[in-house]
Protein backbone atom coordinates (compact mmCIF):
# COMPACT_ATOMS: atom_id res chain seq x y z
CA UNK A 1 0.00 0.00 0.00
CA UNK A 2 1.24 2.99 -0.92
CA UNK A 3 0.06 6.31 0.32
CA UNK A 4 0.50 10.02 -0.94
CA UNK A 5 -0.04 13.61 0.36
CA UNK A 6 -3.51 12.80 0.94
CA UNK A 7 -5.18 10.63 1.50
CA UNK A 8 -8.89 9.72 2.26
CA UNK A 9 -9.46 5.79 3.17
CA UNK A 10 -12.94 4.92 2.02
CA UNK A 11 -15.13 1.56 2.23
CA UNK A 12 -18.07 0.35 4.48
CA UNK A 13 -17.68 -0.52 8.01
CA UNK A 14 -16.03 -3.09 9.53
CA UNK A 15 -13.23 -3.06 6.01
CA UNK A 16 -10.33 -2.33 8.23
CA UNK A 17 -10.04 2.00 7.94
CA UNK A 18 -9.77 2.26 11.74
CA UNK A 19 -6.80 -1.49 11.83
CA UNK A 20 -4.87 0.59 9.07
CA UNK A 21 -4.78 4.11 11.19
CA UNK A 22 -4.07 2.03 14.37
CA UNK A 23 -1.35 0.23 12.59
CA UNK A 24 0.13 3.05 12.01
CA UNK A 25 -0.13 4.27 15.60
CA UNK A 26 1.31 1.11 16.99
CA UNK A 27 4.67 1.05 14.59
CA UNK A 28 5.11 4.69 15.54
CA UNK A 29 5.27 3.28 19.10
CA UNK A 30 7.41 0.93 18.72
CA UNK A 31 9.94 2.87 16.73
CA UNK A 32 10.07 6.01 19.32
CA UNK A 33 9.89 3.13 22.58
CA UNK A 34 6.53 4.16 23.62
CA UNK A 35 5.88 0.98 25.33
CA UNK A 36 3.12 2.16 27.49
CA UNK A 37 0.87 4.10 25.35
CA UNK A 38 -2.36 2.86 25.36
CA UNK A 39 -0.56 -0.50 25.42
CA UNK A 40 -0.53 -0.02 21.33
CA UNK A 41 2.92 -1.89 21.54
CA UNK A 42 1.45 -4.92 23.25
CA UNK A 43 -1.24 -4.85 20.79
CA UNK A 44 1.25 -6.23 17.85
CA UNK A 45 3.37 -8.55 19.85
CA UNK A 46 4.14 -11.32 17.52
CA UNK A 47 3.52 -9.26 14.04
CA UNK A 48 6.13 -8.38 11.44
CA UNK A 49 5.88 -5.74 9.46
CA UNK A 50 7.82 -3.48 7.02
CA UNK A 51 7.66 0.36 5.81
CA UNK A 52 8.97 2.53 3.31
CA UNK A 53 9.22 6.44 3.83
CA UNK A 54 10.96 9.21 2.92
CA UNK A 55 12.43 12.22 5.49
CA UNK A 56 14.77 15.05 4.61
CA UNK A 57 15.02 14.10 0.85
CA UNK A 58 16.26 10.91 1.77
CA UNK A 59 14.19 7.46 1.62
CA UNK A 60 14.07 4.68 4.23
CA UNK A 61 13.19 1.36 4.58
CA UNK A 62 12.36 -0.15 8.08
CA UNK A 63 11.81 -3.91 8.64
CA UNK A 64 10.76 -5.21 11.89
CA UNK A 65 9.75 -9.02 13.87
CA UNK A 66 8.57 -8.46 16.84
CA UNK A 67 8.65 -11.47 19.63
CA UNK A 68 4.91 -12.82 20.63
CA UNK A 69 3.34 -12.17 24.24
CA UNK A 70 3.77 -15.11 27.01
CA UNK A 71 0.78 -17.44 26.01
CA UNK A 72 -1.85 -17.61 28.89
CA UNK A 73 -2.45 -20.51 30.05
CA UNK A 74 -3.29 -22.48 33.78
CA UNK A 75 -1.27 -21.17 36.97
CA UNK A 76 0.20 -24.47 37.17
CA UNK A 77 1.39 -24.54 34.30
CA UNK A 78 3.00 -21.40 34.75
CA UNK A 79 1.94 -18.87 32.15
CA UNK A 80 0.73 -16.23 34.40
CA UNK A 81 3.94 -16.11 36.20
CA UNK A 82 6.08 -15.57 33.03
CA UNK A 83 8.23 -12.80 31.95
CA UNK A 84 7.32 -11.00 28.63
CA UNK A 85 10.07 -11.74 26.25
CA UNK A 86 11.90 -8.80 24.91
CA UNK A 87 10.19 -6.68 22.22
CA UNK A 88 12.14 -6.86 18.87
CA UNK A 89 13.33 -10.41 17.63
CA UNK A 90 14.89 -8.82 14.84
CA UNK A 91 14.88 -5.78 12.67
CA UNK A 92 16.70 -4.00 9.47
CA UNK A 93 17.01 -0.16 8.65
CA UNK A 94 18.16 0.67 5.17
CA UNK A 95 18.89 4.12 3.70
CA UNK A 96 18.59 3.83 0.31
CA UNK A 97 20.73 0.55 -0.70
CA UNK A 98 22.71 1.43 2.51
CA UNK A 99 22.54 -1.03 5.68
CA UNK A 100 22.27 0.97 8.59
CA UNK A 101 21.16 -1.27 11.39
CA UNK A 102 21.21 -5.50 10.87
CA UNK A 103 20.07 -7.07 14.13
CA UNK A 104 18.94 -10.65 15.40
CA UNK A 105 19.14 -12.41 18.88
CA UNK A 106 22.68 -13.30 17.87
CA UNK A 107 24.24 -9.93 16.70
CA UNK A 108 23.74 -6.46 16.19
CA UNK A 109 25.08 -4.73 13.41
CA UNK A 110 25.41 -0.61 12.75
CA UNK A 111 26.48 1.03 9.61
CA UNK A 112 27.52 -3.30 9.22
CA UNK A 113 29.94 -2.91 12.06
CA UNK A 114 29.02 -5.46 14.89
CA UNK A 115 28.23 -3.54 18.24
CA UNK A 116 27.48 -4.97 21.68
CA UNK A 117 23.95 -6.45 21.69
CA UNK A 118 21.50 -3.23 22.87
CA UNK A 119 18.56 -4.01 24.81
CA UNK A 120 15.90 -5.67 22.91
CA UNK A 121 13.09 -3.82 24.90
CA UNK A 122 13.08 -1.18 22.24
CA UNK A 123 13.97 -0.61 18.76
CA UNK A 124 17.02 0.56 17.36
CA UNK A 125 15.12 3.93 16.58
CA UNK A 126 14.54 4.51 20.17
CA UNK A 127 17.66 3.38 21.73
CA UNK A 128 20.19 4.90 18.85
CA UNK A 129 18.28 8.23 18.36
CA UNK A 130 21.06 10.11 19.09
CA UNK A 131 23.12 8.23 16.58
CA UNK A 132 23.73 10.96 13.34
CA UNK A 133 22.66 8.66 10.98
CA UNK A 134 19.62 7.02 13.34
CA UNK A 135 18.42 10.86 14.37
CA UNK A 136 16.61 11.73 11.40
CA UNK A 137 14.57 8.46 11.82
CA UNK A 138 13.56 9.07 15.60
CA UNK A 139 13.28 12.61 14.02
CA UNK A 140 10.58 11.16 11.50
CA UNK A 141 8.23 9.17 13.61
CA UNK A 142 8.36 12.03 16.13
CA UNK A 143 6.33 13.99 13.46
CA UNK A 144 2.95 12.03 13.49
CA UNK A 145 -0.08 13.46 15.46
CA UNK A 146 -3.12 11.24 16.09
CA UNK A 147 -3.88 12.02 20.17
CA UNK A 148 -3.33 15.32 20.21
CA UNK A 149 -6.53 15.86 17.56
CA UNK A 150 -8.70 13.44 19.79
CA UNK A 151 -7.58 14.61 23.39
CA UNK A 152 -9.75 17.84 23.68
CA UNK A 153 -8.71 19.16 27.80
CA UNK A 154 -11.44 21.70 28.65
CA UNK A 155 -8.66 24.08 30.07
CA UNK A 156 -4.36 24.08 30.62
CA UNK A 157 -2.52 25.20 33.05
CA UNK A 158 0.54 27.69 33.20
CA UNK A 159 3.18 27.40 35.91
CA UNK A 160 5.26 30.55 36.23
CA UNK A 161 5.66 33.33 33.74
CA UNK A 162 4.75 32.36 29.88
CA UNK A 163 8.35 34.49 28.78
CA UNK A 164 9.95 31.42 30.85
CA UNK A 165 9.27 29.81 27.37
CA UNK A 166 10.04 32.36 25.38
CA UNK A 167 13.64 31.85 24.29
CA UNK A 168 12.72 28.06 23.06
CA UNK A 169 10.63 29.84 20.05
CA UNK A 170 11.61 32.13 17.76
CA UNK A 171 8.72 31.73 15.24
CA UNK A 172 5.26 30.55 15.11
CA UNK A 173 6.62 27.53 13.11
CA UNK A 174 8.90 26.76 16.18
CA UNK A 175 5.81 26.38 18.49
CA UNK A 176 3.92 24.38 15.65
CA UNK A 177 6.77 21.95 15.63
CA UNK A 178 6.61 21.11 19.22
CA UNK A 179 3.77 18.28 19.45
CA UNK A 180 4.48 18.24 23.51
CA UNK A 181 2.69 21.66 23.90
CA UNK A 182 -1.09 20.70 24.68
CA UNK A 183 -3.85 22.65 22.99
CA UNK A 184 -4.53 25.74 25.17
CA UNK A 185 -0.58 26.40 25.65
CA UNK A 186 -0.08 26.40 22.08
CA UNK A 187 -2.55 28.71 21.51
CA UNK A 188 -1.53 30.87 24.40
CA UNK A 189 2.08 30.97 22.69
CA UNK A 190 0.92 32.22 19.50
CA UNK A 191 -1.49 34.84 20.74
CA UNK A 192 1.23 36.12 22.95
CA UNK A 193 4.21 36.18 20.85
CA UNK A 194 2.92 35.92 16.82
CA UNK A 195 -0.13 37.70 16.61
CA UNK A 196 -0.44 37.76 12.87
CA UNK A 197 -0.31 33.72 13.38
CA UNK A 198 -2.73 33.37 15.85
CA UNK A 199 -4.99 36.05 13.97
CA UNK A 200 -5.28 33.60 10.70
CA UNK A 201 -6.32 30.68 12.96
CA UNK A 202 -9.38 33.10 14.28
CA UNK A 203 -9.84 34.03 10.95
CA UNK A 204 -10.65 30.73 9.60
CA UNK A 205 -12.40 29.65 12.75
CA UNK A 206 -15.30 32.55 12.26
CA UNK A 207 -15.49 31.32 8.33
CA UNK A 208 -16.97 28.23 9.67
CA UNK A 209 -18.48 29.85 12.47
CA UNK A 210 -19.70 33.77 11.40
CA UNK A 211 -21.19 34.43 14.38
CA UNK A 212 -18.10 34.05 16.26
CA UNK A 213 -16.47 37.98 16.93
CA UNK A 214 -13.55 37.00 18.75
CA UNK A 215 -11.14 34.55 19.62
CA UNK A 216 -8.98 34.79 22.65
CA UNK A 217 -6.89 32.76 25.34
CA UNK A 218 -8.05 33.71 28.66
CA UNK A 219 -6.68 33.34 32.08
CA UNK A 220 -8.41 31.98 35.03
CA UNK A 221 -7.58 32.23 38.66
CA UNK A 222 -8.98 29.73 41.26
CA UNK A 223 -7.51 30.77 44.34
CA UNK A 224 -8.13 28.13 46.82
CA UNK A 225 -6.69 25.20 43.63
CA UNK A 226 -3.78 27.00 42.16
CA UNK A 227 -0.55 27.48 44.13
CA UNK A 228 1.56 30.73 43.53
CA UNK A 229 3.07 31.28 40.06
CA UNK A 230 0.03 29.45 38.52
CA UNK A 231 -2.67 29.84 36.45
CA UNK A 232 -5.06 27.80 34.23
CA UNK A 233 -5.86 29.06 30.51
CA UNK A 234 -8.46 28.42 28.08
CA UNK A 235 -9.47 29.35 24.48
CA UNK A 236 -12.83 31.08 24.83
CA UNK A 237 -14.90 32.77 21.93
CA UNK A 238 -16.99 36.17 21.71
CA UNK A 239 -20.25 35.56 19.97
CA UNK A 240 -22.44 37.76 18.80
CA UNK A 241 -25.53 38.21 20.88
CA UNK A 242 -24.36 36.97 23.78
CA UNK A 243 -23.18 38.78 26.59
CA UNK A 244 -20.23 36.47 28.26
CA UNK A 245 -17.11 34.65 27.05
CA UNK A 246 -17.64 31.37 25.89
CA UNK A 247 -15.21 29.23 27.43
CA UNK A 248 -13.70 26.12 25.42
CA UNK A 249 -15.50 24.08 27.70
CA UNK A 250 -18.30 25.25 27.03
CA UNK A 251 -18.27 25.49 23.20
CA UNK A 252 -20.18 22.87 20.91
CA UNK A 253 -18.22 19.48 20.01
CA UNK A 254 -17.67 20.32 16.64
CA UNK A 255 -16.21 23.95 17.54
CA UNK A 256 -13.81 22.42 20.02
CA UNK A 257 -12.48 19.95 17.33
CA UNK A 258 -12.25 22.24 14.34
CA UNK A 259 -10.44 24.54 16.83
CA UNK A 260 -7.68 21.25 17.66
CA UNK A 261 -7.25 21.02 13.97
CA UNK A 262 -6.22 24.97 13.66
CA UNK A 263 -3.96 25.25 16.41
CA UNK A 264 -2.15 22.01 15.98
CA UNK A 265 -1.99 21.53 12.11
CA UNK A 266 -1.96 25.41 11.02
CA UNK A 267 2.00 25.54 11.78
CA UNK A 268 3.02 21.96 11.73
CA UNK A 269 6.17 21.57 10.02
CA UNK A 270 6.64 19.88 6.38
CA UNK A 271 6.58 16.20 6.82
CA UNK A 272 4.28 16.08 9.53
CA UNK A 273 1.86 12.78 9.18
CA UNK A 274 -2.07 13.36 10.45
CA UNK A 275 -3.90 10.40 11.56
CA UNK A 276 -7.52 11.08 11.66
CA UNK A 277 -9.99 8.64 12.21
CA UNK A 278 -13.61 9.27 11.39
CA UNK A 279 -12.92 13.29 10.37
CA UNK A 280 -16.60 14.10 10.52
CA UNK A 281 -17.00 12.66 14.40
CA UNK A 282 -18.21 15.63 16.32
CA UNK A 283 -18.17 18.11 13.15
CA UNK A 284 -21.35 19.42 12.53
CA UNK A 285 -22.97 20.03 9.20
CA UNK A 286 -22.22 23.90 9.20
CA UNK A 287 -18.18 23.22 9.39
CA UNK A 288 -17.51 20.34 7.27
CA UNK A 289 -16.67 22.28 4.57
CA UNK A 290 -14.27 24.83 6.09
CA UNK A 291 -12.46 21.80 7.62
CA UNK A 292 -12.43 19.93 4.38
CA UNK A 293 -10.99 23.16 2.86
CA UNK A 294 -8.39 23.45 5.36
CA UNK A 295 -6.89 20.18 5.52
CA UNK A 296 -6.48 20.11 1.93
CA UNK A 297 -5.16 23.16 2.24
CA UNK A 298 -2.22 21.72 4.15
CA UNK A 299 -2.02 18.68 2.30
CA UNK A 300 1.29 20.11 0.08
CA UNK A 301 2.88 20.00 3.39
CA UNK A 302 1.80 17.60 5.52
CA UNK A 303 0.71 13.80 5.05
CA UNK A 304 -2.89 13.31 6.07
CA UNK A 305 -4.51 9.99 6.01
CA UNK A 306 -7.80 10.44 6.94
CA UNK A 307 -10.93 7.61 7.57
CA UNK A 308 -14.47 8.83 6.74
CA UNK A 309 -18.10 7.98 5.82
CA UNK A 310 -19.64 11.23 5.12
CA UNK A 311 -21.02 11.78 1.99
CA UNK A 312 -20.15 15.33 2.06
CA UNK A 313 -16.36 14.70 2.79
CA UNK A 314 -15.97 11.77 0.10
CA UNK A 315 -17.64 14.19 -2.57
CA UNK A 316 -16.01 17.52 -1.64
CA UNK A 317 -12.39 15.44 -1.84
CA UNK A 318 -10.86 15.07 -5.25
CA UNK A 319 -11.59 11.22 -6.02
CA UNK A 320 -7.89 11.01 -6.60
CA UNK A 321 -7.09 11.13 -2.74
CA UNK A 322 -9.26 8.64 -2.30
CA UNK A 323 -8.11 5.01 -0.94
CA UNK A 324 -10.78 2.29 -1.28
CA UNK A 325 -10.79 -0.30 1.52
CA UNK A 326 -11.89 -3.87 1.38
CA UNK A 327 -11.19 -7.06 3.45
CA UNK A 328 -11.62 -10.68 2.85
CA UNK A 329 -11.11 -12.54 5.99
CA UNK A 330 -8.48 -10.89 7.80
CA UNK A 331 -6.62 -9.72 5.05
CA UNK A 332 -7.13 -5.71 4.12
CA UNK A 333 -6.82 -4.36 0.70
CA UNK A 334 -6.35 -1.36 -0.52
CA UNK A 335 -6.84 0.19 -3.93
CA UNK A 336 -6.84 3.49 -5.38
CA UNK A 337 -9.77 5.14 -6.78
CA UNK A 338 -8.33 5.77 -10.26
CA UNK A 339 -6.94 2.37 -10.56
CA UNK A 340 -10.88 0.71 -10.96
CA UNK A 341 -11.95 1.70 -14.64
CA UNK A 342 -15.08 2.98 -13.64
CA UNK A 343 -13.74 5.38 -11.16
CA UNK A 344 -10.89 6.28 -13.54
CA UNK A 345 -13.61 8.50 -16.39
CA UNK A 346 -13.34 12.32 -16.22
CA UNK A 347 -16.93 12.95 -14.70
CA UNK A 348 -17.81 15.39 -11.62
CA UNK A 349 -17.54 14.58 -7.98
CA UNK A 350 -20.91 13.63 -7.44
CA UNK A 351 -21.09 11.19 -10.47
CA UNK A 352 -17.94 9.72 -9.35
CA UNK A 353 -19.75 9.30 -5.52
CA UNK A 354 -22.29 7.92 -6.68
CA UNK A 355 -20.27 5.44 -8.50
CA UNK A 356 -18.30 4.30 -5.46
CA UNK A 357 -21.05 3.28 -3.63
CA UNK A 358 -22.18 1.09 -6.68
CA UNK A 359 -18.79 -0.24 -7.07
CA UNK A 360 -19.12 -4.29 -6.27
CA UNK A 361 -15.21 -3.39 -4.28
CA UNK A 362 -17.36 -0.73 -2.28
CA UNK A 363 -20.13 -2.57 -1.71
CA UNK A 364 -19.40 -6.04 -0.83
CA UNK A 365 -15.96 -4.24 1.15
CA UNK A 366 -16.10 -6.90 3.92
CA UNK A 367 -16.01 -10.92 2.85
CA UNK A 368 -15.80 -13.86 5.04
Amino acid sequence: MALEAFNLLVGVSGAGKTRIVRAIEQVRAVALGEKEVDGAVDAIRGASFAIGFEHDGLTYRWEAELEPRVGRGSEEQGALHAVEPPLIRAECIHQGERSLVDRTPERFLLNKHPIPKLDRAKSAIAILKEDPAMEPLYAAFSRCIFRALEALPPEGFRLGSIEDQRRNYQSAADIGADFSLPLHGKAELLQEWFPEAFAEIEEAFQEAFPTIEELKVHRRHYPKLTREGMSFITLAVKESGVDEWIAFADMSSGMQRYLSFLVHLSFAPPGTVVLVDELESSLGVNCLPAVTRFLLSRAPDLQLILTSHHPYIIEQIPPSHWKIVTRKGSRVRVLDADTIPAMAEERSHLDRFTRLINLPEYEHGVQG
